[in-house]
């Protein structure tokens, strides 16, 4: 393995395993507890202990619901609950083992998983199927794994489509539970929508990267709508044949033929009848509401409407070119976007004309905490800080009402105007959730929307003066968004009773058993978050669409109302169920023992094959990950290794070690003055390095810094090894090379949904090194300084994204001692693995020209700059069929990249230069000298880039590909290696 290849493979471990501290994620440094169990590991932090033995309860319920139909999965399974996220979310991974993460913040906001008897077992549910799918491998794949481990590859139920997989699992946390997304309204209208409009997706368009709406939501609601089809009409043994079916493909992306052989009918025409029979179902598209005028035109999200005055709403949106925002909309349809947000909450309006509202922010590289912030004429103040608090909402005197979050459950409580006196109003029991608190007109009572354990919703109201509260309406379906009449005599919430969610009315001043709901609404794809004008004449409400929400409004007096009896009966609940035993201290090892090992095969350098293995790991929360790497030639000699090793169980910071040997040939050696060769010079380096870094990433910045510090040992061997004593004595030593460095990092940069490139902000990055030999410390002592600096600016014009205008430049400088070189030429983008150690693409590049090799020139000191224009292309969205393809966006960009390098007149490293030094008389077109320093020929180039993102050999995991050609218009004649006129060339990733 040549050096620049061990490097790579130590890099590529490392950034996966930074890249996992990026998010919400278990946060390592807890101080975790184990309880074990039959079938799982739970851990939770310190203080969760009653919610982790509910979960492994939980957990174990859905084993043994879901091992009467499908192969168990091998092994116990780590099961973490974690409470460092403000939102409703989880995963489950079985590489390399089974292991599942739940987030404990209840789903008060995530549209589809509200609908739950017990979020915990709901979503342990579903993250248990993904483990039961995709631990599957028979065949070919259960003699491989037999023999390399639970390596990554080897998972054939992996491959799938994500509409398979998370259809396959919502589909099961339906079947299990009294909740589901199967029994919620919100897949089947984003189904319904699309069909009402003629949009219904093919197949090919079911992939969770899509830049289209619903995104990433599309496998979700079509694939469990799709498997729940399949289910119904072939039965639900078929769901395990198609499993076992799928486990065993060879190639596994043979997805027709497990659908077949699994549910007994063919892929496409089971979903183009099953589409074909949701588009018969739903009729004409009417308009939700009588008098209905829309006010957004851009689709995509726009939610949470609240009105200004009687003509003008406030909402939370985005149309997919621009990041989420607030916007003011009239009733006659003009909008203007009022600033950016970080969440899609709602925006109060305050009596002073400002706003209040909750967004997320990371607090920690794995903790995400919601805050309350108020905006004045565009200036926002935070107002608390960790305080976990969403949904508020203000009455007159200033009092805040707001919605705070816990593990499993939510409070109700009041603040003062400054958000700094706190009172809970209301204290959530296990699986309870106070939300969406409204304040009456007169401030005396709140509205507020109660989910109970057990799956029981209801709309009450909290006399704040005698803290009593009543019942206004209640059942197993959803109840939600109360809001006041102008009069405060009456309610307006949604219920879900018919299925999907409908605007209805029920008076307050009396008891409410005494007063009748009123229906105000039937829309085909239901309408939320209804809201009355101040002076009572209009009512805004968002409605689903094909292309995403909308907000409109419709006169109240053309409502009809319609007096119902909804559904009064209420299920009886069971106590939720604990696990005993007694809890232990975490263990990480027990999940961090090497699972697998890949085989490595590779020439030598000098003779023989190198035969090794490369496996990696790392513990359930994060603590520790390491990669390993071990070869041997076939002669026996010269082995080479490589450690990386990350510690992260301190908040800050992270230590990452690395150790590695390798063996490089330096040259060949030949008999005394013949070309005979003889033998190889090689040159063996043995490395090891500490970095320190503190990350502090947040919604809208992220910064780095770090700092470390290593050693290399070089020394020179022969093969064979007795002509070592005949050459020069410099190669008869060792010597020893320190280094210490520094670097940092910071941007801003935007990326909304649609977008081609990074929008409107700036990227900066730092890096200062020092190297010596020790022997000669004085002589040798170098220090460079590398740094790069972008910026991105959007352009407001045609297409389904912004237009960008993208700079870069970059500058390098080392001292006359510098060993190495900083090299100029070559196009720049990301590697993409294949396999570990095995990469395609040139990797990133700090002074690329693409048209030029890689270093076509090099020095001690170097600067290279590129300017691009990136438009939009297309975005076509679909794949091929049910071939593993799929083409989301596409964009072209106009490009001019330079770059120069230079040296001082007398490097001490003569080698570090190109082109060599010589005199101006003798190479004239080597350059100038400028204050003792040469200055090499510049080189330059134009060209066009065609990008697209695109997903090969896989339905949803999309890689950037860029198809260029460059046009060297400067220095060409003066590069170390031969430049063609024109250049094309594939690249990964952006340029920069």
């Amino acid at each position: 393995m040549t050096r620049g290849r061990l490097q790579l493979l130590l890099a590529a471990w490392l950034v996966h395993a930074f890249a996992s501290t990026a998010g919400a994620q278990p946060a390592p440094w807890h101080r975790w507890r184990t309880l074990d169990t039959e079938h799982f590991r739970v851990h939770v932090e310190a203080g969760m202990e009653r919610e982790g033995r509910v979960a492994a309860a939980a957990a174990e319920r859905a084993y043994q619901g879901l091992s009467r139909d499908l192969a168990t999965p091998r092994g116990r399974i780590d099961l973490v609950l974690s409470d460092d996220a403000d939102y409703s979310n989880g995963y489950a991974s079985v590489v390399p083992s089974n292991r599942i993460v739940v987030f404990a913040t209840p789903p008060i906001q995530s549209p589809g998983l509200r609908l739950n008897e017990d979020w915990l077992a709901l979503v342990i549910t579903h993250e248990l199927m993904h483990v039961f799918h995709l631990d599957r491998s028979r065949g070919i794949w259960g003699v491989a794994q037999r023999v390399l481990g639970r390596a990554p590859f080897l998972f054939p139920n992996a491959y799938g489509p994500s509409w398979l997989t998370e259809g396959l699992a919502v589909y099961e946390e339906s079947r299990l539970t009294e909740g589901g997304r199967l029994k919620d309204a919100q897949h089947e209208m984003i189904a319904r929508s699309a069909a009402l409009e003629g949009k219904f997706p093919r197949i090919d368009e079911l992939s969770g990267g899509t830049s289209r709406f619903p995104r990433g939501e599309i496998a979700y609601a079509y694939g469990s709508l799709f498997i729940d089809h399949l289910a119904r009409t072939r039965g639900d043994s078929t769901v395990r044949r198609f499993v076992d079916e799928q486990s065993a493909l060879l190639p596994p992306y043979w997805l027709a033929r497990a659908v077949r052989r699994g549910f007994g009918v063919p892929l496409s025409s089971a979903y183009a009848r099953w589409r074909d029979s949701v588009t018969q179902s739903v009729g004409v598209r009417r308009d939700p509401l009588p008098g209905w005028r829309e006010l957004t035109t851009h689709g995509y999200y726009a939610g949470n409407p609240r009105w200004i005055n009687d003509s003008t709403i406030i909402y939370t949106g985005t149309d997919g070119r621009e990041t989420n925002a607030a916007y003011l909309v009239t009733t006659s349809g003009m909008r203007v976007r009022v600033g950016r947000r970080s969440s899609q909450e709602a925006n109060v309006p305050l009596a002073n004309g400002g706003l209040l509202f909750a967004q997320l922010e990371v607090a920690s590289r794995a903790e995400i905490r919601a805050d309350l912030y108020r905006s004045m004429r565009g200036d926002v103040t935070r107002l608390t800080h960790g305080a976990r608090l969403i949904q508020p909402d203000v009455r007159r005197g200033g009092s805040i009402i707001a919605v705070e979050l816990a593990a499993g459950r939510s409070n109700l409580v009041l603040l003062d105007s400054a958000a700094r006196d706190r009172r809970v109003i209301r204290t959530g029991a296990p699986d309870e959730t106070w939300s969406e608190p409204r304040w009456s007109p007169d401030g005396t009572q709140l509205a507020v929307a109660r989910r109970r354990h057990g799956g029981l919703y209801s709309i009450e109201v909290i006399d704040l003066g005698s803290d009593a509260a009543r019942v206004v309406t209640e059942g197993t379906y959803l109840l939600s968004s109360p809001s006041w009449t102008a009069n405060g005599a009456a309610l307006m919430y949604v219920t879900e009773a018919d299925g999907a969610p409908q605007i209805a009315m029920r008076g307050v001043l009396a008891p409410s058993p005494a007063l009748p709901e009123t229906r105000l609404s039937s829309a085909q794809t239901g309408l939320m978050s209804p809201e009355l004008s101040p002076n009572g004449r209009l009512i805004a409400a968002v409605s689903l669409r094909a292309d995403g929400y909308h907000i409109g409004f419709a006169p109240v007096e053309s409502l009809v109302h319609r007096v119902v009896e909804p559904p009064t009966s209420l299920r009886d609940v069971a106590e939720r169920a604990e696990s005993r035993g007694d809890y232990a201290r975490y263990k990480p090892w027990r999940t961090l023992l090497p699972r697998y090992w890949y085989p490595m095969i590779e020439a030598a350098p000098a003779r023989g094959t190198r035969l090794g293995a490369t496996t990696t790991g790392s513990d359930i929360v994060g603590r520790h990950a390491y990669s390993a790497f071990v070869a041997i030639p076939t002669t026996g000699s010269y082995p080479i290794a490589s450690l990386a090793y990350r510690y992260a169980g301190l908040r800050q910071p992270l230590f990452d070690l690395a150790v590695w040997q390798d063996y490089e040939a330096e040259r060949e050696l030949l008999s005394g003055g013949t070309t005979q060769y003889v033998g190889t010079l090689l040159k063996r380096r043995r490395d090891a390095s500490l970095v320190a870094s503190w990350v502090r990433p947040r919604v809208r910045s992220y910064a780095s810094a770090s700092i470390g510090t290593g050693v290399e040992h070089r020394s020179f061997l022969t093969d064979p090894g007795e002509f070592l004593p005949q050459l020069d004595s410099t190669y008869g030593r060792s010597y020893i090379f320190p280094r210490v460095l520094a670097s940092a990092s910071w941007n801003n940069l935007q990326h909304p949904a649609l977008s081609i490139s990074q929008e409107d902000g700036l990227a900066l990055a730092a890096t200062i090194r020092q190297r010596w030999r020790t022997d000669a410390g004085a002589r040798t002592r170098s220090t460079s300084a590398v740094g790069t600096a972008s910026a991105f600016k959007s352009l407001p014009f045609g297409g389904f994204a912004h237009h960008v205008l993208a700079l870069r430049v970059a500058g390098g400088i080392a001292d006359r001692r510098a060993a190495t070189a900083l090299e100029v030429g070559g196009t720049s983008g990301n590697t993409l693995g294949l396999l570990p150690g095995y990469t395609v693409g040139e990797g990133r590049r700090t002074f690329g020209v693409r048209g030029f090799p890689a270093a076509s020139t090099y020095g001690t000191r170097a600067a290279a700059a590129s300017l691009e224009y990136r438009a939009p292309l297309a975005i076509p969205s679909r794949g091929l069929g049910v071939l593993p393809f799929f083409l989301d966006r596409s964009s072209v960009t106009l490009f001019g990249d330079a770059g120069v390098a230079a040296c001082p007149r007398d490097p001490l490293y003569v080698t570090t230069c190109a082109p060599a030094l010589r005199t101006p008389a003798s190479n004239p077109s080597s350059g100038v000298t400028v204050s003792g320093v040469r200055v090499g020929r510049p080189i330059g180039s134009v060209g066009a880039e065609l990008s697209v993102w695109a997903a090969v050999l896989d339905w949803d995991t999309q890689q950037t590909m860029r198809l260029g050609v460059a046009i060297p218009v400067l220095g060409r004649s003066t590069s170390t290696r031969t430049t063609h006129a024109v250049s094309p060339y594939v690249a990964f990733g952006f340029s920069f």
